[in-house]
């Protein structure tokens, strides 16, 4: 069993990638070899970085005099530029995500286009291995990042999703993709750093997703009912597994089963790292959280 603060300590981009395991299109998904990937793209960053932090020391000023800022510049220019991280403009024409790796980052380590799905989860993982403070955030329909020191005297969004970057306040956020009120801002879900737990719920989240689109009902039902359970603040979370369980009813009172594509003893047979299994079987405690609430601060701007 994996305590709920063991999450903490788990790399991101290994957890993304555990949830991603099993689907139909990723029995034979390498999470190691993704990995390896992964720290490959870091050290890459890490040094394009340093070799050029002259420019910041320099003219400062080109970059909002704030070292994070330029840090958090080359990180996106270095794995857009370099590494081929893109923007797939073609993945919205959909609603139904058939691909996961339109929804994890084994996607973008594979050359595929991104979505704001997986970009964010790509630069923060990215980012925190190079130690920056880089938080996923959520507005209504969209996922973005968010450099945040705990003493609080930097912070500012990252827009994953953009060529390049770009830093927009939260009230950009507030009117897109969709209008935010107020009341939901203070009911403590939207424009906050996710804690761990709630990163694996977003992760479950999209697994479900990939299943549910796929015809996969029952095994999408598991996979809500765990986003739910990690982070239950999230309205998004309740109503996809209340959809999923209506349709199943829908499909009882005409008579049919839902579809169920895997034969477990097939499942447990898939190579996967331990922790893999706490991830994805039900042995995670329901997080119920009072928090304060969020007061907005008007980040740095960008270009």
């Amino acid at each position: 069993m994996l305590p709920l603060n063991d999450l903490a300590r788990l790399d991101l981009g290994f957890k993304n990638l555990l949830c991603a395991t099993g689907l139909p299109d990723t029995m034979d998904l390498d999470i190691r070899a993704c990995l390896k990937e992964l720290h490959a793209w870091a050290q890459h960053v890490k040094a394009e970085t340093e070799r050029n932090l002259h420019r910041f020391q320099r003219d400062p000023g080109d970059y909002e005099n704030s070292e994070a800022y330029y840090r958090v510049l080359m990180l996106i220019t270095v794995l857009q530029q370099d590494c081929g991280v893109r923007y797939d403009p073609d993945s919205i024409k959909s609603d139904l995500l058939l691909d996961s790796g339109e929804g994890f980052i084994h996607g973008l380590l594979q050359g595929q286009g991104g979505t704001c799905t997986n970009m964010p989860v790509l630069y923060a993982t990215v980012g925190r291995k190079l130690g920056y403070p880089i938080y996923l955030c959520l507005a209504k329909g969209h996922i973005f990042c968010r450099w945040g020191t705990r003493d609080g005297r930097e912070r500012f969004n990252i827009e994953a999703t953009n060529l390049g970057l770009n830093t927009f306040p939260d009230d950009h956020y507030m009117e897109w993709p969709k209008k935010i009120t107020p009341r939901e801002v203070r009911l403590g879900f939207y424009l906050r750093n996710l804690d761990p737990d709630e990163e694996v719920g977003l992760f479950m989240e999209t697994r479900g997703h990939c299943l549910k689109d796929r015809g996969h009902l029952l095994d999408a039902i598991v996979a809500y009912a765990h986003a739910h359970r990690l982070g239950p603040a999230n309205p998004g979370h309740f109503a996809n597994l209340m959809g999923a369980l209506n349709e199943e009813i829908r499909l009882h009172a005409k008579g049919r089963l839902p579809n169920n594509y895997r034969e477990w003893e097939d499942f447990n047979k898939i190579a996967r790292p331990q922790p893999a299994l706490n991830v994805l079987n039900d042995i995670f405690m329901r997080v119920d959280k009072k928090r304060p609430p969020f007061r907005p601060t008007r980040p740095i701007q960008g270009n």
